[in-house]
């Protein structure tokens, strides 16, 4: 699990938790001061290339190192032990354990390790829960290490996945995946309905967005235009095409009451009273709109690259991927995923760096790319993630949209008090979804709530 679950999976952190989990790691944030698929392959990393090259560890000694990561498989559990391996091939004095826990029992777990002062050396970790690990001084800062190893490439990680696992200028991890939000087709729909199929160079316009799901839809035969995913999380990319966003840039202040925000979510929800889009008809199913699109009577949605190897195995029609639709402030879309840092209190911090350059190592997420473990986070590592001949044509498009030349992508910034806002915003929004209750009067509710937690959120960074 990666950039998918960074999207679907709240974070679990109590106002109890984090200032037990502060407290346990104050004295090593001052020590820190100065700074599933196939099998893996067999070979180790070369210490050049994408990971660089690092002083060696001090004194050659043995150190054995503990690794932590969610898998939900045994064969991802066998690609990241390859990857541990191969830290052994490259630095013979270094042995890493890999220890693993199903996604949700990851957080709790790591969370009661952090307040005993017990957690592995290396970390996983997502872009939506880095504020509040970063708050908790829980990951070590990177930048030391980086500054330090002049070999290491760290401009070869996607810029909006370094910001998404940064916190406060400062770096804490590394990407092994990431995503942005993209728009999906069914090729055959957009045929028989007479409908030319989107561009992948020039982002559909808002309204001949809804034009197009307008003439793709046929009600009474349960076939629609388009389908969302019953989160908030979804109408982020429409927000901030449409020159809104759901806060301001110092994190004070809930914005989804502008005249941009409403704008864009009228749109969106405008789309289902239409019945240009289709109903929402299962708030609880996390995977709605994806099982609605692979039905074949949806014309489009909206998913990250992830879900490829998804619809090659459940689509029985031809299809692609295009960036989103523009709105006045262009074709934006969010990005989220996953990496690995090194804990602020382990023993072992030359020997962790090292390690961590491995596992993050080009050869390392071609690895991972091949083993379906998502889209790398290294720009030299995504001809990995290719298949010959396999759906969608448009691959590129990804890399196109991560690297801003065809869209935008920002990665999705969260606070400390997320888990909080997330639940709040879930519940609030739940009758707009359904069309019982208009955006408007549901930000008039939103709006102090949203406010009151981002003003918990700053008491909480200042601590």
């Amino acid at each position: 699990m990666g950039a998918l679950e960074a999207r679907r999976q709240p974070f679990r952190l109590t106002r109890r938790a984090f200032l037990a989990g502060l407290t346990a790691s104050v004295t090593g944030a001052l020590l820190a001061a100065c700074g599933g698929g196939s099998s893996p392959a067999t070979s180790a990393p070369a210490a050049g290339g994408a990971g660089g090259t690092a002083p060696a560890a001090s004194g050659g000694k043995e150190v054995t190192l503990r690794w932590y990561m969610w898998t939900a498989t045994e064969a991802e559990k066998q690609v990241w032990e390859g990857l541990a391996a191969d830290v052994t091939r490259a630095h013979p004095n270094i042995k890493v354990t890999f220890e693993t826990d199903a996604f949700a029992s990851y957080w709790d777990k790591l969370q009661t390790q952090l307040a005993s002062q017990t957690e592995a050396d290396i970390l996983g970790m997502q872009s939506l829960r880095m504020p509040g690990f970063a708050a908790r001084r829980a990951l070590r800062p990177l930048k030391p290490f980086i500054e330090r190893d002049r070999d290491f490439k760290y401009d070869d990680f996607f810029t909006p996945i370094q910001n998404g696992l940064s916190y406060k200028d400062q770096v804490y991890a590394f990407s092994y995946d990431l995503g942005p939000i993209m728009l999906y087709y069914n090729k055959d729909l957009f045929d028989a309905a007479g409908v030319p199929v989107p561009s992948a160079t020039e982002p559909l316009g808002w309204e001949q967005f809804r034009e197009a799901a307008a003439k793709l839809s046929k009600p009474d035969a349960g076939q629609y235009g388009y389908v969302i995913q019953p989160n908030f999380g979804s109408f982020i990319p429409w927000l901030w095409s449409g020159g809104g966003d759901y806060m301001n840039q110092e994190e004070t202040a809930c914005t989804l009451d502008s005249p941009e925000s409403l704008a864009a979510l009228e749109f969106v929800t405008g789309l289902i009273r239409d019945k240009a889009a289709a109903p929402i008809t299962d708030l609880a199913n996390a995977n709605f709109a994806s099982e609605a699109f692979y039905s074949g009577k949806i014309a489009m949605t909206q998913n990250g690259p992830w879900n490829f190897v998804n619809v090659r195995k459940n689509a029985k029609f031809n299809w692609d991927v295009v960036p989103l639709p523009r709105g006045k402030a262009g074709s934006l879309t969010t990005v989220a995923g996953s990496g690995f840092g090194i804990s602020n209190n382990t023993k072992h911090p030359e020997e962790a760096w090292l390690a961590l350059k491995v596992i993050t190592s080009q050869a390392s997420l071609e690895k991972t790319a091949r083993a379906g473990r998502g889209y790398p986070g290294r720009k030299s590592a995504v001809p990995a993630f290719k298949v010959p001949d396999a759906p969608p044509n448009n691959v590129d498009i990804t890399e196109q949209i991560l690297t801003d030349k065809v869209a935008k992508a920002r990665f999705l910034k969260t606070t400390t008090t997320w888990q909080e806002t997330e639940v709040m915003l879930t519940q609030e929004f739940n009758p707009v979804y359904l069309l019982q209750q208009s955006s408007r009067e549901t930000i008039a509710k939103v709006k102090p709530k949203f406010d009151e937690l981002l003003k918990r959120h700053q008491d909480l960074v200042k601590r």
